[in-house]
């Protein structure tokens, strides 16, 4: 199967799953430009590739988007399946109205999507515009479908995929013990009864200010970390500093591999969200047999936590704190490994591929 895909940017939970893919598929990636400039650099990191990446000549345009050039050529080669990865940047746009000049059929896939109440008109027309007449779509939740439908999709054409930035060998086994988990904190010099774990960047979307005005009222025996950067750390220094708090830590941005150990050993992942249109940090800590106490907009949190079974969806700080309690029951971390069994890189690979198997086969009866 010969697969080209159009995705903005090297994303490393992104170019794992391109990577899975390209062992059962002939893929080749058109990157439009070589990384998000509000991310930190160690976001990115270089990985052995098993598809063959595309980097075009872009302009950035601001963090997210930017003008590509080169692309088209690609585009007129021959492929069985031709996905686009989104419409909002001018290069996604360009290839949409080409494939559909020319008749070609494309799969258009999202990685999540929220509608927006009060969205500007003209843009909202736009997002109609690019968003339908797709053959096929790809989405991660009902949430997000409901997304598509509403810009225009046709609801029959939607498939559902486990999304995920997790390998089947990062599941944990089993869920580490409470002494296990203090010792861990103890020797990064937090010693606390409870430890809570925040993974995000610190930006006004992920709301890391109400999670610190949330936990000035937890016990004090206990104790908040939140790992990232961003350009509300000196805000949140100093928040802290005025209310006192001297058990709340910013150790600062961790790479995947030292994330997935905090989130192991915590008590509870905390994902106070203003809005994500998924949020994988949802799936990574359950995977490491940790529940997730989050708000409800994240389309992840609403996919995955199961109120008293692998987390709490919460709505505000009355129901925060109960939730910090109830989280240190053993048995939810159990429920948590369950769940993210079928919530790996490898199973979202082997859905793509029955979904575009599916896809030729009936475009080839259609024929």
């Amino acid at each position: 199967m010969k697969i080209l895909w159009v995705f903005n940017h090297p994303a490393p939970y992104k170019v794992d799953f391109f990577n899975e893919l390209g062992k059962h598929a002939q893929l080749r990636v058109l990157f439009e430009r070589g990384r998000e400039t509000d991310r930190e650099k160690a976001f990115y990191s270089s990985r052995p590739l098993n598809f063959e990446a595309v980097f075009l000549k872009s302009l950035s345009l601001g963090p997210h988007n930017s003008y590509s050039f080169g692309l088209l050529p690609y585009l007129k080669e021959p492929y069985d399946v031709i996905v686009i990865n989104g419409w909002s940047t001018f290069g996604e746009m360009k290839a949409i109205s080409y494939l559909r000049k020319k008749g070609i059929p494309y799969v258009f896939a999202i990685n999540g999507g929220i509608i927006k109440k009060h969205g500007c008109l003209p843009l909202e027309k736009l997002k109609e515009h690019y968003i339908k007449g797709a053959d096929l779509y790809l989405c991660p939740d009902q949430n997000s479908a409901r997304y598509l439908t509403h810009y225009g999709a046709e609801e029959n054409r939607i498939r559902f995929f486990p999304y995920s930035t997790v390998f089947q060998k990062d599941v944990r086994k089993a869920s580490l013990t409470k002494e296990e988990r203090r010792a861990f904190y103890e020797q990064r010099g937090i010693k606390a009864r409870n430890v809570y774990v925040s993974v995000g960047q610190f930006i006004k979307r992920k709301d890391p200010l109400t999670l610190i005005e949330y936990f000035k009222d937890a016990p004090k025996e206990d104790a908040l970390v939140l790992l990232g950067s961003g350009p509300l750390k000196g805000k949140m220094e100093k928040e802290i500093k005025k209310l006192g708090l001297h058990n709340v830590y910013l150790p600062g941005y961790k790479d995947r591999e030292e994330t997935l150990a905090y989130l192991a050993h915590t008590e509870a992942s905390i994902f106070l969200t203003k809005e994500d249109i998924y949020g994988h940090v949802v799936n990574e800590s359950l995977s490491q047999g940790t529940p997730v106490i989050a708000s409800p907009f994240s389309n992840a949190a609403l996919k995955l936590i199961k109120d008293g079974s692998t987390g709490y969806i919460i709505k505000n700080k009355d129901e925060f704190l109960m939730a910090l309690q109830n989280s240190l029951n053993e048995d939810i971390r159990e429920n948590c490994l369950v769940q993210s069994q079928e919530e790996t890189i490898e199973k979202m690979v082997e859905s793509h591929l029955a979904i575009f198997e599916e896809y030729l086969h009936e475009d080839h009866l259609s024929r």
